[in-house]
């Protein structure tokens, strides 16, 4: 970390240099005219104000409030206004005041509320609209999202993250959306990145409690918003209210078996048991190893090693040793399962504690604090639970009526065993064999937002994103992993008293630090009626500090990835949004910038290869033909990309708007495909390249959304993408035949579908019905897949490029189909019997959401008969929720109970079962067995606990006090 600071002044003086930068999108705004009721004459000059925001059922008054007046037509705006739900006032002299309430504001959208003001003395009572009555279709949104005002959603079942929250859509599934990659969207809070810039995942899932609203694009997000090509999640943090507001909630789910069949360790699942009850059993040969015995350690649950008893057969006069060898094998077999038994029965239930508090610290100073933390068994026991922890904390300051500052700070912590693919490991081995995963994440943010008069805004941001990973398993020496394994051999060497080797480890330990300066603001400006203009600069300074040792059990084939690199990105933009009367325009145009910062080797074939190298000379004047210190190098240069983005919506009636748009969408490549260089004893196994471009999606999208009596909407939508310069995986061979593993921009994808939205938001009874249809086609699901070769001498008839097979198929995570039905149902206080005036069914809700996915695409080659496309199962989910509330003076408790996979439905591990040879084919030819585990006969098991992803019917019960 220590060129950050060096270089900190260099980062300073670019962004003084510019006085506008670039921000995401988190404020609303409101418009609308002002006339008389009786002649339709527009009032000028009437005044706008927000009064008072309401929270719940409670309406706050603002210490600051916002406000308009209207032009000579009449029409008004006012900007900058965060999401929430408002009380607006309109006066003028000589007229009756009116107000309007409940009025929602989102984020990047214009909510517009007329006024009809009647005429009268100074001494008319004002006329009260005791509820506003939103148009139920917006003619301003030109791109396809979907908003989320978290209020409303925190009572369906399993909303507990943002996570959550992205499982509601049904063109997101598994962080691919419409058919894109893993990673190629962007994730904001506050206006700040999460995505890790390594890889471009989410470094963490931000808790609900800890915002106020959630805008998720799947199609045609506007120039403000970079570095992504099929989605932005723009989430907006929840502020201290002027009133203090705080909430305690607990939650667990009773203990249950998390894998299907029971205990994984009880006789009907693990159906060599009761053979093991025989000690000479212990002295058979090992299936796994013929010519060595049972108690030998190469069947994974016989962990006790001796050298000199490896003869096969037992050696007659030492066969007493022997059946006490297997005997302590025997035992060791025991104790890795004594701590759960046949029946594995955890006694401490899986829990979450919650906490948020909000209100006024003095004047002008207020102050938001949510908590959570999460506590899980896996579904094999461990030494220690998956545990996550998150802290989101907020500190705004209005200075004055124009100048507010915030402060924010979120702190995540994630630990997590993981259990890989050799599950007959860590089914026995739960302490070498499962690898502990944690990340510590923290973002800082300081925003200004500064009002210049009533039709300018600037907002001024620092973020910092800091995400440190570790990777490794539990060792007796702690970190001094090397030195801990025996040359040659795949044990820890157990210094104690015994002298005996124990246990198999997993063989890779992760430390990577990577810490993220992001730098950004806006101006927007209200130029006229019709006019938004958004213009901005931003700048981001990378920290990559990566130190990572890949396969430690062996000497021969460990190998190293170390590098720090300081890379730098920026953008600007420009944004119009035309209001007009018969039709709704974001036009806008994105310029990005980026430089790696970086040397890189200047040979792709052979990297490592010394130019100066001459054959023609004696032999030893000819120098290394591999020379790492000689090898040609170069320096990466400033790059540079252009996007257009165009959005327009035609509003046809009042309840029908047509829209559509068409944009360029680039994403700046991976670190990890730029700077990634694992070498070993052997030279380079795997380089970054640093000549990648960014890959490159065209999207086109077409859409209708129509209104419908009791407040339904329709909205429908087709989509075509055009994705270009995909990265890829490439093998390089050099004159030598030597060869080396990198990345190139050469894939595509052809993604289209449609999506259709049904939905009701308002009234007691809500719910929608989400349904998308889409195929994505191409050569491979990530950059993986589909490895190239490149020859730079091939033999005599071979061709210098070795191409994957010519035709597309669906990419792996292809669902043709998937739907999304919520409903909900809130019961009015009042409703039913009641008992000493409190209802009995009163303040209740009820919710049912329902998830159906068709299954993935996988290809099975059976003899003589090629390649077969199929589809995995379908999936499907049911959930509930049931919630009641009760008042306590000026306080609520809720009770809830949350099901969860109440039909019970199994689903299936798509790597383990559908892309692994001996599952793959069993599914095909033996499908009946396909959970038996029968290899090495007569040790046969049940292996659900490996192929089977998804727990059997569970449920959570909480309750929550909000004082």
């Amino acid at each position: 970390m220590s060129l950050v600071y060096a270089n900190l002044r260099l980062v300073l003086i670019l962004i003084l240099l510019f006085n506008v930068f670039l921000f995401a999108g988190e404020t609303g705004k409101i418009s609308g005219k002002v006339v008389d009721a009786i002649t339709n004459e527009p009032l000028i000059g009437a005044n706008i104000i927000v009064s008072s925001k309401w929270v719940g059922n409670n309406e706050q008054q603002l210490e600051y409030t916002y406000g308009a007046s209207s032009d000579f037509d009449g029409n008004y705006f006012i900007l900058n206004l965060p999401p929430g739900i408002y009380t607006i006032k309109a006066s003028y002299i000589g007229f009756s005041p009116q107000t309007i309430i409940k009025v929602n504001v989102d984020i990047d959208k214009t909510t517009t509320v007329d006024f009809s003001l009647s005429s009268g003395d100074i001494t008319t009572e004002e006329v009260l609209v005791t509820a506003y009555s939103p148009k139920t279709v917006e003619p301003d949104v030109t791109a396809t999202k979907q908003v989320y005002n978290i209020r409303d959603v925190e009572n369906i079942a399993g909303v507990s993250s943002i996570t959550d929250i992205l499982e509601l859509q049904a063109d997101v599934v598994d962080d691919h959306f419409r058919g894109g990659r893993v990673g190629e969207s962007l994730y904001l809070v506050s206006g700040g990145s999460i995505n890790n810039p390594l890889n471009n995942s989410r470094a963490f899932s931000p808790i609900v409690l800890g915002l106020e609203q959630v805008e998720v694009y799947t199609s045609g997000f506007s120039a403000e918003y970079g570095n992504a090509q099929s989605g932005v999640v723009n989430m907006v943090a929840r502020e201290g209210g002027d009133v203090w507001d705080s909430r305690i909630e607990a939650a667990g789910i009773p203990t249950y078996y998390k894998t299907w069949g029971g205990s994984p360790y009880s006789t009907d699942n693990l159906l060599f048991y009761d053979m093991l009850w025989d000690t000479e059993e212990w002295l058979q040969e090992n299936p796994t190893q013929p010519g060595r015995s049972l108690f030998d350690a190469g069947f994974g649950f016989g962990p006790l090693y001796l050298p000199e008893r490896n003869t096969w057969p037992p050696n007659p006069l030492t066969l007493a040793d022997s059946l006490h060898i297997a005997k302590l094998g025997q035992t060791a077999w025991y104790q890795a399962i004594r701590d759960v038994g046949l029946e594995y029965e955890d006694t401490t239930p899986d829990h979450r504690i919650r906490f948020t508090t909000s209100g006024p610290v003095m004047s002008g100073v207020k102050i938001f604090l949510a908590a959570e933390q999460n506590v899980e068994s896996p579904i094999v026991p461990t030494p220690e639970k998956d545990v996550s922890r998150q802290l989101m904390s907020n500190l705004s300051y209005q200075l004055d009526k124009y100048n507010k500052f915030n402060l924010r700070f979120i702190y995540d912590y994630q630990f997590e065993n993981e259990l890989n693919s050799n599950w007959l490991r860590w089914m026995f081995d739960r302490t070498f064999s499962v690898t502990k995963a944690s990340q510590y994440s923290f973002q800082y943010g300081l925003g200004w937002n500064h009002i210049i008069n009533n039709s300018t805004v600037l907002d001024v941001k620092m973020n910092v994103l800091d995400v440190n990973t570790r990777e490794q398993i539990d060792l007796l020496r702690g970190d001094q992993f090397l030195e801990d394994y025996s040359s040659g051999t795949n044990w820890v060497d157990y210094t104690g008293p015994s002298g005996h080797r124990v246990g198999r480890p997993n063989d890779d330990r992760i430390n990577e630090n990577i810490l993220t300066l992001d730098f950004h603001s806006s101006l927007l400006a209200q130029l006229n009626n019709n006019n938004l203009v958004k213009a901005g600069f931003q700048f981001i300074y990378y920290d990559l500090d990566v130190d990572n040792d890949l396969n430690l059990a062996n000497i021969g084939s460990y190998s190293k990835v170390n590098y720090s690199s300081y890379p730098y990105e920026g953008a600007l933009y420009l944004q119009d949004k035309m209001e007009y009367a018969g039709f709704v325009a974001n036009i806008g145009l994105r310029w990005d910038f980026y430089n790696f910062n970086r040397e890189f080797y200047s040979d792709i074939f052979s990297p490592l290869r010394n130019p100066s190298y001459d054959p023609t000379k004696p032999y030893l004047e000819r120098g290394q033909y591999y020379d790492e210190n000689l090898a040609g190098k170069q320096k990466s240069e400033l790059y540079s990309i252009i996007q257009p983005r165009i959005g327009l919506s035609f509003p046809l009636t009042e309840v029908t708007v047509f829209h559509l748009n068409y944009g360029t969408f680039t994403q700046r490549p991976t670190f990890e495909s730029i700077m990634t260089e694992e070498i070993n004893s052997n030279g380079i196994i795997l380089l970054g390249n640093a000549r990648l471009k960014p890959e490159n999606t065209k999207s086109y999208d077409i859409g209708l959304v129509n209104a419908f009596p009791l407040g339904i909407k329709l909205d429908i939508s087709a989509y075509y993408k055009d994705v270009t310069d995909l990265i890829e995986t490439a093998y390089y061979f050099d004159e030598q035949q030597s060869v080396y593993q990198t990345f190139i921009n050469r894939d595509y994808a052809d993604i289209k579908g449609f999506h259709l939205s049904i939905e009701k938001s308002q009234g007691p009874l809500r719910g929608y019905l989400r349904y998308n249809y889409e195929s994505a086609t191409g050569k491979s699901s990530n950059g993986l897949d589909a490895p190239l070769s490149f020859f730079e001498n091939p033999p005599e008839g071979q061709e210098p490029i070795e191409l994957p097979d010519p035709q597309d198929v669906y990419l792996d995570y292809d669902r043709q189909h998937k739907a999304v039905f919520n409903i909900r149902y809130l019961i009015p206080s009042d409703f039913g019997p009641s008992i000493d005036d409190v209802s009995i069914l009163g303040n209740m809700s009820i919710s049912f959401t329902y998830k159906y996915y068709t299954g993935r695409p996988y290809t099975f080659l059976e003899d003589g008969s090629g390649l077969l496309n199929k589809r995995t199962p379908q999936e499907s989910e049911l959930r509930m929720r049931i919630e009641k509330d009760f008042k306590i003076g000026k306080s609520v408790l809720k009770v809830y109970m949350e099901g969860f996979n109440l039909l019970n439905e199994e689903i299936y591990n798509y790597s383990r079962t559908f892309n692994d040879e001996r599952n793959t084919a069993k599914w095909e030819l033996d499908r009946e067995n396909i959970l038996v585990y029968d290899q090495y006969p007569p040790f046969v098991t049940d292996q659900s606990v490996h192929l089977l992803t998804n727990r059997p019917r569970h449920f959570r019960f909480g309750v929550s006090y909000r004082f």
